[in-house]
């Protein structure tokens, strides 16, 4: 319902013909402006010095910036559009009782409005169109013919996106407003004074955060139809990264450290390694690959494809790290082929009695021995054939009262068992120091 005023009458002595009838509703001072014989919508405002184009002041207020899409490169914006500019045909005396004249979007289709459309809009239609409901459309006429035409819109604009550092990358999208059918020389567009860009009070934005943003003027050079009037503006966003820590980082993180744990089984414990393994590797593939379903296909590799093949590559190192073990492991008892078992790597000559070592001719003993030097040598006459002592292995050139060690280079080789575990033992610390220094290197070069 419209609110009824009370018009300016006769005894103003306002010399307009238009103005002579009492009106009593602002309906019939908005008839009386418009009235076909005296206004002609299709032509535009003319400016107060000829031949210089009519300015419309343009200013925003974001409702809203959510449903961002990487996959179609594309966010949606609902924002507040409105416009200022001079029409001196809707003038009318100022000492009238109607200040100022409201309508919707049935008032401005009956007046001239700039045809303005939002070029990296995917629906390309113009800010004002019959489609729009009529609460989305907000008209003021005042006295001096000043027109505010004040609009909200949904848009579904598109954003070109960069993703080599996602998902801490940091976009750049933007608002481009143009002159749809009048050229720069008739129609110009510019940003209004004060504040042209203002954040509603219940503004909210998902995904991403709000850095700073920035305002253009320019203008659209077409080679076949000239120049026309743009205003841009440029939104620095910034993703937030919380959500990305909590299912993706962490998860793969505690992937490869579980995958670590595998350094503290038996060796011969092989279904345990190779499943746990396994289990951590595929784990870790269907989650990167469900995260990568929801990018574009783009050529380049992103920060989150490094993240997710450096921990795949560690997982994989470990599951051949127990190969490498394994085989080495059980090395010797492939090339056994019976005879006597090896002998543990921490003993020495001098551990052994006659109690644990098998009686066996003693020119067979000193055949399998290794090669000592001259110094070194043991002569047949000091060893006694029941009793394997330490004192008949004290060396001529030591004396009795010396512990029975023979020098470093005298222990016998290690076993392949003792190598393939003292491999699983460097691993317990390689693989940490590894995952530090590469998460140190990525941290540095894509967050910081």
């Amino acid at each position: 319902m419209w609110t009824v005023y009370r018009i300016c009458t006769t005894d103003n002595k306002y010399e307009i013909a238009r103005l002579e009838k009492k009106w009593n509703h602002q309906e019939e001072l908005f008839a009386t402006l418009t009235d076909t014989s005296v206004y002609n919508k299709r032509l535009r405002p003319a400016s107060a010095k000829a031949g210089e184009p009519t300015i419309v002041n343009t200013s925003l207020s974001l409702i809203s910036m959510t449903s961002f899409d990487e996959i179609q490169t594309e966010y949606t914006m609902r924002v507040l559009v409105r416009h200022i500019w001079i029409d001196r045909r809707l003038s009318f005396p100022e000492n009238c009782t109607v200040t100022r004249v409201t309508g919707d979007n049935w008032h401005a289709q009956h007046i001239w409005t700039p045809l303005i459309f939002i070029v990296n809009d995917k629906n390309a239609d113009n800010l004002l169109n019959t489609r729009s409901g009529e609460g989305n459309v907000l008209l003021d006429i005042h006295p001096n013919g000043q027109v505010l035409l004040s609009r909200r819109v949904n848009l579904r604009l598109i954003c070109k996106m960069d993703f080599w550092k996602y998902p801490m990358d940091k976009q750049t999208c933007r608002l481009e407003l143009e002159s749809s059918i009048l050229r720069e020389e008739e129609m110009l567009l510019a940003w209004a004074e004060g504040e042209p860009l203002a954040l509603n009070n219940n503004f909210y934005l998902t995904g991403f955060k709000l850095v700073e943003y920035t305002l253009y003027s320019s203008q659209a050079e077409y080679w076949m139809t000239g120049n026309f009037s743009r205003l841009l503006v440029t939104f620095q966003l910034e993703r937030e990264f919380g959500n990305f820590l909590l299912e993706i980082y962490i998860p793969s993180i505690l992937f490869v450290v579980t995958s670590w744990t595998s350094f503290w089984l038996e060796i011969p414990a092989a279904p345990a390694r190779v499943s746990l393994g396994i289990t951590t590797l595929l784990t870790l593939v269907t989650s990167a690959k469900s995260t990568r379903e929801k990018l574009p296909k783009v050529s380049y590799i992103h920060a989150l494809d490094v993240w997710n093949v450096g921990c795949t590559a560690f997982i994989f190192a470990s599951l051949i790290e127990y190969a490498v073990v394994n085989f080495i492991y059980f090395k010797e008892k492939r090339r056994r082929q019976g005879g006597l078992k090896r002998i543990e790597s921490s003993a020495t000559l001098c551990s052994l009695t006659s109690e644990n070592i098998p009686k066996t001719p003693l020119t067979q003993v000193r055949a399998r021995s290794p090669k000592l030097p001259p110094k070194l040598q043991i002569n047949n006459s000091d060893l006694q054939q029941d009793e394997f002592s330490c004192k008949t292995f004290t060396p001529s050139h030591q004396s009795p009262e010396d512990n029975c060690t023979f020098p470093f280079f005298f222990e016998l080789p290690l076993t392949p068992q003792d190598i393939a575990n003292g491999l699983d033992k460097k691993c317990r610390v390689v693989f940490p120091l590894l995952f530090l220094l590469f998460n140190i290197i990525y941290w540095l070069i894509f967050y910081i």
